[in-house]
Parts: C-alpha cells; structure tokens; sequence
C-alpha cells in the first residue's frame, strides 16, 4: 500500500517537473529567425526617440557565443542603442548567468513576456551605466536591448531608454505575427 502511494507520488512529481520544463509562461512564440532587427522599431518612432542618424544593420550579436542580427541606433545627444534579434541563446542564460562577473534581475514583463536586466561587475549600478534589457520572445531566443553608458545627465536613466526601445521592438515583432 505505501509502496503503490510512493509509486504515485513518483509518477505525479516526475509528470510535474517534465511540463514545468518544457512548459512556457510565454503568450505566444515569436521566433527571431528571420526578423531584421532594424525593421523593429518604426520609422514613426524615430523623431520621438531622437535617432540622429538612419539605423545601421549588423550581421552579428557583439557578444560572446551569440548569433542573430543587431541594429544601431545613435540618438540624438545619447547613448548609443542596440536591438538584438538573439537566435540561439534564450533568457533563461541569465537566470543563472554561465560567467562569474555577470548579474540579472527579472524586471516587470513587456507585452506579457518575461525580461530580465544583465549587468557586469564592472558596470556601476548607476542609473547612467550601461544597461541590458533581453525578453524571452521564444525558446532558445531572446530580443536584446543594450544601451551604452550616458555621460549627460539631461539623459534618462539608460535602463528607461532600454525599456522604451523593447517595448516599441515587442510591439512591432507582436503586430508583424499577428
């Protein structure tokens, strides 16, 4: 009798661990696969967020072991930005961040997906130092928005900047699979 509740429980834990593991909190897959970064946040938009310059596309993610596409953003009298289109690294890398000098946060959700901020050791926890927002848009992938650090101290905090750069990519990658 204990024996087959022993087996029960067995069974209903490892049924428990098997959907939490490959279950998602996620409202929808948004793959990252083919979205160019640049087209993310809209030409309407630029005026408001002061982009100086038009959008520079890059073939590449400047981060260690990642691959997707980024687009670079100089506004106007701040920090430069970067959208990223992440494609083999979601954020469940920076639950538990694989480097020593490496710190996250989960933050409030954009657009009902989980968003997590990463910073380094080297990087003073000051409203004005560098700032990285990723989103969990699908498994295995992420949209990264990294903003350098501001020396202006007319600048909003660049963890603002990085929010309201992922909020309006989320929306347009969001309307774009609808």
């Amino acid at each position: 009798m204990i024996g087959r509740a022993l087996r029960g429980a067995v069974v209903l834990l490892a049924g428990f661990v098997l959907v939490s593991g490959c279950g998602s909190d996620r409202p929808a897959e948004l793959s990252v696969d083919e979205v160019k970064p640049c087209e993310l946040i809209p030409q309407s938009a630029h005026q408001q967020l002061q982009v100086r310059l038009a959008p520079q596309s890059v073939d590449s993610v400047p981060e260690v072991d990642t691959e997707g596409d980024t687009c670079y953003y100089s506004p106007h009298e701040r920090s430069n930005v970067w959208v990223s289109a992440i494609t083999n690294h979601g954020i469940d890398r920076w639950v538990d961040p694989p480097f020593d000098h490496a710190h996250s946060e989960e933050v409030s959700r954009i657009q009902g997906y989980r968003t997590m901020k990463v910073w380094l050791d080297s990087e003073r926890p000051d409203p004005n130092h560098q700032c990285r927002i990723y989103v969990d848009v699908a498994s295995g992938q992420s949209l990264r928005v990294k903003v350098d650090e501001s020396s202006e101290k007319e600048d909003p905090p660049t963890c603002t900047t990085a929010r309201r750069y992922a909020e309006l990519a989320m929306k347009t990658l969001i309307a774009d699979r609808g």
